[in-house]
Formats: structure tokens, C-alpha cells, sequence
């Protein structure tokens, strides 16, 4: 060894054990995970983006760790990465500079518009500024995420790193199906048989975890498509079929048909004829699977229609179009009503010359509009569109069929969560936010690239 390199581990290894002596063993173990982590971060920038695909199980582990931190790491974390992309831009500024895509002129549109809501209509402002962050913040995911990104390989791999911590998280719900794992009475209504448990994994609700299931398992079918080895085939269709099972046993009528959505999408899109093998195989599950039949039909049954009237979702959108058709333009004011903002709050709203305490819309669409009025929701109307647009855009555009085949599976992933948002609160819950606008910008970042192989080829 020579003399540099002695002195050199001499003096790590005086800072090492200052370090341990001050910090302690776990926190210097910490501290050294986390300048490895950097490191190797500010060499290949799109690895941060890992992070935020495994965005639900980061967040569940730091809630266990710190309720402070839980409360704060995506904020921190935001921040990071805009450094992160100031970093990249000032040292490759000949590399992409300032990425621009279809989706930035809709999402501006939409935030101004949200701000124009918050300004003029705020009965509370200080509530409404908190409606405003819960509805904006996640948005800004797609930003970044924008800039980082870098080509058709970054979307696969952070694609393929999604798909299996969904997988991981997929058996996880299975083994607690098989285990008969133990679920509020709630969960399940009491004159409903045949549902022996909902899964639910690490989270707090299976509607969550059905929602996310209904995001990756096209993914994971276009990774089948994509990987040439059969060994590769094999294993994103066993992961699949986990996925399935698992969206099958949370139970989650909003997520079933999200899915339902999403497969149709999906099939429509490579290939018309096996619509109807869905279909047969989709009747097949409703007779072979008794917790699916059962639960669908209770859904349409009398039974269910007079319980949701009394306290379900029936109920509470009754309640809702009446609220946004006394406050039909601007609505009731952001975080005011049928959210979490409004939850937190314990607000109350007049209905009916008398006043009723907020809840959970289940209805994410409707509960826009009631905060926000016709001018919000029309907004966010064309927000949607725009992403479903220019998603199958971007897709029609793409030389590469591996692109094409990733856009397919994203695009149904996507339009399943919108889905679900119109029986669900799906996008009050920062996962699934951050997921869905972390993907939109995966296939922006391929629009801007093929975009740029046009232009130079044009030129």
C-alpha cells in the first residue's frame, strides 16, 4: 500500500470514529448510507426518482421511524430533487437544458386557475391555502421529474423498479388473504355475506392498495411484452397474475372497476379481438369466485341502494350536487368540503337550511367541483383530458416499440386511477398523487425525445 493511500485510510478513519463517537453507531451508519446514497445519485441523477416509485413503502418506514419526518420527507425530499436538477442543468447545461412538454401548458392552467379559486373565494384562507397545497403540491412531482428523466431507459427502468416493489407488496396481500388477516367491521357492509377479509398490505385501506394494484398491473404486463427472454416473460406474467389476485381480494369495488377500465384500455390497444376472451373471462371470475359475485351483486342490489342512501355514497353525492348547485361557480372554497383538509378542520356546510359536517365525498371529481365550482372543475376536466391525450400521442409518435409498449401499460395504469377517482378520493392521498403525476412525466420524458428525433430529423 502506498504512503497516500495509508494516510488516506488513516484520516477516514479518524473522522469515522469522531463520527461515532459523537453521533453514535446507528446514526454514522446512517450519515455514510446517506453520502453513498448522494454520491451515487449525483453520478446517475434519474436514481433519485427510485425513491419516489417506491414512494409508499419510503413513507410507510419513515412514519414508523419519526411522525415528525413522516409528516415532512416528500416536501423534503421535492426540494432535494429541484437542487438535484439545478445540479444537473449547471454541469451538462449542453446535455437537455430546460425540458418542455404538452402537459405544461394544462397544468399551469389549471394551477392559476385553483389560485383564482383560492384568491376571490375563501371563506377561511388559511383552510383554502391548505386545500390549495393538498390539491398542487403533488403536481409539482411531474416538473422535476420532467427534468431528470433521460430517455426511453431511465422510463423503463424506474418502470421495472415500480412493478416489482407493487409485486413484493402484491404477495404481501396475498399471504394476508391466506392468513385471514383481521379488518374493521366497517370495511364490509353488515347485511353483505361471503367477504371472509379485505388485504390491505402496509397500508390503511384496501380501496388505497386496489387503486395502486390498478396502477402496475398493466405495467407489468407490457414489461412481459418488452423482456425477449422467457425466463423475463415468465416472471413480470406470474407477477400479473399476483397483482390480480391480490386487486381480487381487497375487495375494492372502486378499484375492480378502475381496473376493468384499464385492461379494456389496454386490450383496445393491442388488439380489438381479445375484448371479448375479457369479457368471457371476467364472467368466469363473477361465477367461479363467490367474494366477487356476491360483491357485485350486493352492489346492485335493493339492499345496497337503501344503505348507501342512508349512509353510504349514494348519500353523500345527493349531498354534494346540492351543495355545488347553491355555490354552482366558484364552489364552497378550497379544503372547505369533502376532503381531508375540510375532515381535519371538522367543517360544517349548509344544506337544506341546515348545517351538515363534512366527509369523504367518495368522489373525487364531484368534490372538486364542490370546492371549486363549474370554473375548477372544468379545469381539471381538461386536465385529465390533456394527460390521456397526449399520453396516446406521445405513444402513436414513438419509433421505439419498447416506448410504445410502456406507454400502453402506463396509459392504462393512468386511466384506471382517474377511474377509480369517480367512486373514490383516490387523489387526496399523496401516494397515489405522486405516483400517477411521476408517471405522466415518464411519458412526457419520452414525448421530448422522440419530439427532439423528429425536429432533428426534419431539419
Amino acid at each position: 500500500m502506498s504512503n497516500k493511500n495509508t494516510i488516506l485510510l488513516i484520516l477516514t478513519g479518524i473522522i469515522a470514529g469522531i463520527f461515532f463517537g459523537i453521533l453514535g453507531p446507528v446514526a454514522l451508519l446512517g450519515l455514510i448510507a446517506v453520502l453513498i446514497g448522494t454520491s451515487v445519485v449525483l453520478l446517475k441523477y434519474d436514481v433519485a426518482i427510485f425513491i419516489l416509485a417506491a414512494y409508499g413503502v419510503v413513507d410507510v418506514l419513515i412514519r414508523n421511524f419519526s411522525d415528525f419526518l413522516g409528516s415532512v420527507w416528500d416536501e423534503m425530499f421535492l426540494i432535494a430533487l429541484i437542487m438535484l436538477w439545478g445540479f444537473k442543468w449547471i454541469k451538462n447545461r449542453d446535455d437537455d437544458g430546460f425540458k418542455t412538454s404538452p402537459m405544461d401548458i394544462p397544468l399551469f392552467l389549471f394551477i392559476s386557475v385553483m389560485l383564482i379559486c383560492l384568491i376571490i373565494n375563501s371563506m377561511d384562507f388559511s383552510i383554502a391555502l391548505e386545500g390549495f397545497r393538498a390539491i398542487v403540491q403533488y403536481m409539482l412531482w411531474y416538473f422535476v421529474v420532467l427534468q431528470i428523466l433521460r430517455g426511453e431507459k431511465s422510463a423503463k427502468g424506474i418502470t421495472t423498479f415500480f412493478v416489482i416493489v407493487v409485486a413484493l407488496l402484491a404477495l404481501h396481500g396475498i399471504y394476508q388473504y391466506i392468513i385471514g388477516v383481521e379488518m374493521p367491521a366497517g370495511w364490509v357492509d353488515q347485511k353483505e355475506a361471503g367477504v371472509r377479509t379485505r388485504v390491505f398490505s402496509i397500508f390503511t385501506s384496501p380501496n388505497l392498495f386496489g387503486s395502486l394494484l390498478t396502477l402496475a398491473s398493466p405495467m407489468a404486463i407490457s414489461l412481459a411484452v418488452i423482456n425477449k427472454n422467457i425466463k423475463g416473460k415468465l416472471l413480470f406474467i406470474f407477477i400479473a397474475l399476483c397483482m390480480v389476485a391480490s386487486l381480487i381480494f381487497t375487495s375494492s369495488r372502486g378499484a375492480w372497476i378502475g381496473f376493468a377500465l384499464a385492461i379494456g384500455i389496454y386490450v383496445l390497444i393491442k388488439d380489438k379481438r381479445l375484448i371479448i376472451p375479457c369479457v368471457v373471462l371476467a364472467l368466469v371470475l363473477f361465477v367461479a369466485v363467490p367474494s366477487v359475485g356476491n360483491r357485485i351483486s350486493y352492489m346492485l342490489s335493493p339492499e345496497y341502494i337503501e344503505s348507501s342512501l342512508k349512509g353510504g355514497r349514494l348519500v353523500r353525492w345527493i349531498t354534494g350536487f346540492k351543495i355545488l348547485s347553491n355555490n354552482l361557480v366558484f364552489g364552497v372554497g378550497l379544503g372547505h368540503f369533502g376532503g381531508a383538509v375540510a375532515m381535519n378542520h371538522d367543517l360544517t356546510t349548509m344544506v337544506d337550511a341546515k348545517m351538515v359536517k363534512t366527509f369523504y365525498m367518495d368522489n373525487y371529481m364531484l368534490k372538486t367541483a364542490v370546492e371549486s365550482g363549474i370554473v375548477g372543475f372544468s379545469s381539471f376536466a381538461i386536465l385529465m383530458y390533456s394527460v390521456v391525450a397526449n399520453g396516446f400521442r406521445t405513444m402513436k409518435i414513438s419509433t421505439s416499440k419498447v416506448s410504445k409498449e410502456l406507454i400502453a401499460g402506463i396509459m392504462a395504469g393512468l386511466c384506471g386511477v382517474i377511474a377509480h377517482n369517480f367512486v373514490e378520493n383516490i387523489f387526496e392521498i399523496p401516494m397515489m398523487t405522486s405516483l400517477f403525476w411521476l408517471f405522466v412525466a415518464v411519458v412526457m420524458n419520452i414525448w421530448y425525445y422522440e419530439y427532439k428525433k423528429l425536429s432533428q430529423f426534419g431539419d
